[in-house]
């Protein structure tokens, strides 16, 4: 009995993204590197290449070979110009748009008021900001890839709802479908703390480790977790969870973190 074709697409896809991810990381790298460290066959690294330069995510480009002489090595590398992704964050009382190419470089940002007076109709009020953004800046906006959007809530990263907030009194926010559904695009959604974590393992600090702890103590407390490469979820929302209360010492006058 062979493969059923919804699993042959998906290993397929995350063939690609893999591919994708390493090209971002490591480019200019050669096609014989990039089979080493994707662990792919080089026919198989051949065709996902072939197809990422079709569609214009990638570019060859000389590089010098190190320690050799003669013609330099053909490598891989980011075809960013052009490609753009938007960045949303949530804050207490206000939204924060970047738009960015896909080699980070802002192209542009603005922030828009959010009161908690939208709460009521919180998806309304948050795909108009989105219209506005797109109507102000329309002249800047050329391939729209993707959005992401952090905030401190109970979210679910998988279905992209949001289940509550401490700053906007929601429950049960399908976010990522709706803006979805408007822009035709991927939308990603993710607790902000956790969002860092998957920043600093992919290009931080942590960069090449494979498990990482990450506690965040500021106007929230928060942690991210990365094991084994991969960010720790359960099937819901976030799996780490921490928090804190004042507890005040009658003695002493002081705080404590709990």
């Amino acid at each position: 009995m062979g493969i059923p074709p919804s699993h042959i697409d998906h290993v397929k896809q995350f063939n690609l993204g893999t591919v994708f991810r390493l090209i971002d990381e490591h480019g200019p790298i050669s096609r014989i590197s990039l089979s080493k460290k994707a662990t792919l066959a080089p026919a198989s690294i051949t065709k996902i290449t072939r197809e990422l330069v079709e569609a214009h995510l990638i570019h060859e480009t000389e590089f010098p070979g190190l320690g050799f002489r003669g013609r330099p090595a053909v490598g891989l590398k980011l075809e960013s110009k052009g490609w753009q992704f938007l960045c949303i964050r949530v804050n207490n009382g206000s939204l924060l748009f970047s738009l960015r190419e896909l080699d980070n470089q802002l192209v542009v940002e603005d922030t828009f008021d959010f009161p908690k007076q939208n709460s009521d109709a919180f998806l309304h009020h948050f795909l108009a900001a989105i219209d506005t953004f797109f109507q102000r800046y329309q002249s800047r906006v050329e391939r729209l890839t993707a959005i992401s959007i952090t905030m401190n809530a109970i979210v679910d990263p998988i279905s992209g709802v949001i289940y509550s907030s401490p700053y906007y009194a929601i429950q049960d926010i399908p976010l990522a479908d709706k803006i979805q559904e408007k822009t035709g695009v991927a939308v990603f959604l993710q607790h902000s703390v956790t969002a860092w974590t998957m920043a600093e393992s992919l290009y931080g600090a942590a960069k090449n480790n494979s498990d990482i702890l990450q506690i965040v103590i500021d106007d929230i407390v928060g942690a991210g977790v990365v094991t084994n490469g991969k960010t720790l979820h359960s099937n819901s929302h976030s799996a780490v969870e921490i928090g804190h209360t004042k507890v005040i010492d009658s003695q002493t006058q002081c705080y404590c973190g709990a």
